[in-house]
């Protein structure tokens, strides 16, 4: 349906400036014959499918509003980020399968006008009534804009409204012009902020940058429109500054980098901090002010360059985080979920489409691998099962991903299919971190934000998990309920291309108990770790539990078991997922399921503790080397253990990974 408004009204609105008298860009056709693999067609027809099966899912978690059974939402009605986020990305997924694609009204569970009529009109009626532009408040009697975040919420909700727009009632499109032109209003207005340790400001200048991409597609002949697209231009600049920008001669959009120069939001070595971390995370955030490129290609215009800026610096640091599941590697410690591998797809096909990455496609294939296999276990539709997510727009967020992703493969450039996969040592010194990418296993240690070395297994099981304190373990005094913090005393690190080696003086305590640790990566993937402790002045100690090494036990993780085979010398024990198993003992060996394995020439004292629950959506045991658990008295001077073991993993075939789909 197409309902157009009179002329007359039309005229009376704009004088209101509640709409505007003309509609959206067009939607241009593809162009064909650009270059791109073989299996182009194939991810994308896997891709559809998927974000179709997750709009079952979701659709069952949208009902009407109590307060008015006419709009619609999928969460309690309030009006913060965790219930006004998810339902614009869950209509944005789902605008996008009413507009584009081969849609399966069996998959989804109901036709398309259903999917209009029933649910899209419904829930833009419902979020654009509680925003600040419109005339209700949401359930706890507030209304939603003007906030940290809702710039990227009104985007989300923009872009779904334009591609279903000629099918939306007149005031519902006026409505919807009225709260993006708010939005974008509020951001042209203001100076994007920076900050490079502890708490970058590219993610948010990011997503901000979205809503002035969404208001020029949206009201291309709004007098406004010159001010948002500059505005639109300094804000994705910003996101990624450097510190070596400010002197940079580089042209970026007809001007040289350095007169455009608002502020650094990441280190020179590209590594990004946030939630006081080295985060990759963050780092694979740009996909939302580059994703704006997919609004150009749509339309049929040139995207400016400050779009994609450092994106490629950022980029190449993430793929020597990469791992064959499609993961990360977490230098500095994990704080969200860790089973996000299908939402980094969309990461890889813009860098594949729109940047030429001779590497990206490869890195895609993993990711779009491991989403089928979760979303295959169960017939609700989920990618994710309720245990592998604590934030409240995961779902959301993941089927809106995978829509800009459809598009971006529909619309790209040329693709070029020819990787060159990471190896040997990179070391950033800005992040504080430094990293080695063997055949078997990924080394990493960090000095930072977050003092942190681990091994992790170079296989889809990636076996250990990134405890914050991995390497380091704990110090608990006696009576205290609370372990010792922690605190660098000295540290060197040396490295060549194929290894590094890391001698650490680590405090735990102010004055009680020095650590002497020393990591060594070989290029053959053997990992050394070696610690001798000291206690500094007399103390007393109920627990000792140093030498960590978090161990991944998820029940239904695709690439897991359930379970974890632990080996103390020949004794061996099966510790089923989340069941607290606690083993205990002395050994020259410890072996976890035959694909980690642990060597020392002197007796270690061990633990083996099971975790019962999961914590930040993964379930981590917790394996310690050296472990002494009883009250114990230490004089000042003297040596309270020593250990040094070696690490050895099995490498999985390196081809076999990178050719999974």
């Amino acid at each position: 349906m197409n309902r157009s408004i009179p002329s007359i009204i039309i005229i009376t609105l704009i004088a209101a400036g509640a709409v505007h008298a003309s509609g959206p860009m067009p939607v241009v056709k593809p162009t064909p014959g650009i270059a791109a693999p073989g299996d182009l067609g194939e991810v994308q027809t896997r891709l559809y499918l998927s974000i179709e099966k997750q709009a079952r899912n979701l659709l069952a978690k949208v009902h009407p509003w109590d307060a008015d059974p006419s709009l619609k939402l999928a969460t309690d009605s309030k009006s913060d980020e965790h219930w006004i986020r998810p339902n614009a990305g869950i209509l944005c997924g789902l605008a996008f399968l009413h507009r584009f694609g081969s849609y399966g009204a069996s998959v989804v569970g109901v036709s398309r006008e259903q999917l209009l009529q029933d649910t899209l009109i419904p829930m833009i009626r419902y979020l654009t009534a509680i925003h600040l532009t419109g005339t209700r408040t949401a359930g706890d009697g507030k209304q939603w804009g003007s906030q940290w975040q809702s710039a990227h919420w009104a985007h989300m909700l923009g872009r779904g409204a334009w591609w279903v727009w000629e099918d939306l009632p007149a005031n519902l499109q006026a409505s919807v012009q009225k709260l993006v032109a708010h939005e974008a209003d509020r951001i042209a207005g203001t100076e994007p902020p920076h900050q490079v340790e502890r708490d970058t400001k590219a993610e948010e200048n990011e997503w901000n940058s979205q809503i002035l991409s969404v208001a020029v597609v949206l009201m291309p002949d709004d007098p406004r429109r010159a001010v948002w697209e500059k505005a639109f231009q300094r804000w994705a600049m910003s996101s990624l500054l450097r510190p070596a920008d400010e002197h940079s001669s580089e042209m970026v959009d007809g001007r040289p980098v350095c007169e455009q120069f608002t502020g650094a939001n990441i280190y020179d070595d590209f590594t990004l901090e946030n939630h006081g971390r080295v985060h990759p995370d963050y780092m694979a955030t740009f996909p939302l002010s580059m994703g704006c490129i997919v609004d150009y290609a749509l339309t049929g215009r040139k995207a400016p360059q400050a779009a994609s800026h450092n994106c490629a610096g950022v980029y190449a640091d993430l793929q020597w985080f990469s791992l064959p599941s499609g993961g990360f590697v977490y230098p500095n410690g994990q704080d969200w979920e860790l089973m996000r591998d299908p939402e980094w797809s969309y990461l890889h096909s813009l860098m594949a489409c729109y940047a030429g990455d001779p590497s990206a496609w490869s890195l895609l294939r993993p990711c779009m691998a491991v989403q089928d296999l979760m979303q295959a276990r169960g017939t609700s539709g989920t990618v994710y099962l309720d245990e592998e997510f604590f934030f409240p727009s995961a779902l959301s967020d993941l089927i809106y991903y995978d829509a800009m992703e459809w598009l971006a493969l529909q619309y790209h450039g040329p693709i070029v299919d020819e990787p060159a996969p990471k190896s040997g040592v990179l070391r950033m010194d800005g992040g504080k971190l430094i990293l080695n990418r063997t055949a078997s296993a990924i080394h990493t240690f960090s000095w930072g934000a977050q003092i942190m070395a681990q091994f992790v297994p170079f296989r889809k099981d990636r076996v250990t998990s990134p405890h914050a304190r991995s390497g380091i373990g704990h110090v608990r005094l006696a009576g205290a309920e609370k372990e010792l913090p922690i605190g660098i005393h000295n540290v060197n690190v040396t490295s060549d291309a194929q290894s590094f080696e890391a001698a650490l003086e680590l405090d735990h305590g102010d004055g009680q108990v020095r650590a002497f640790l020393n990591f060594r990566s070989e290029p053959d993937g053997t990992w050394r770790m070696r610690e001798k402790l000291v206690a500094l002045s007399d103390l007393e100690t109920d627990e000792i539990a140093t030498g960590l090494v978090g161990v991944l036990n998820n029940p239904h993780f695709v690439y897991e078991s359930g379970a974890r085979r632990v080996a103390f010398g020949e004794e061996e024990q099966v510790v089923p997922s989340g069941a607290g198993t606690t083993v205990k003992g002395e050994a020259t060996t410890v072996c976890i399921d035959n694909l980690v394995r642990f060597v020392s020439e002197k007796p270690l004292s061990l633990l083996y503790q099971g975790a019962k629950k999961p914590e930040r959506a993964r379930v981590t045991d917790e394996l310690y080397l050296n472990y002494l658990g009883e009250k114990r008295s230490w004089k000042a001077d003297q040596v309270i253990s020593e250990f040094d073991v070696l690490v050895q993993c099995p490498a999985e075939q390196a081809g076999k990974i990178l050719s999974d789909k």
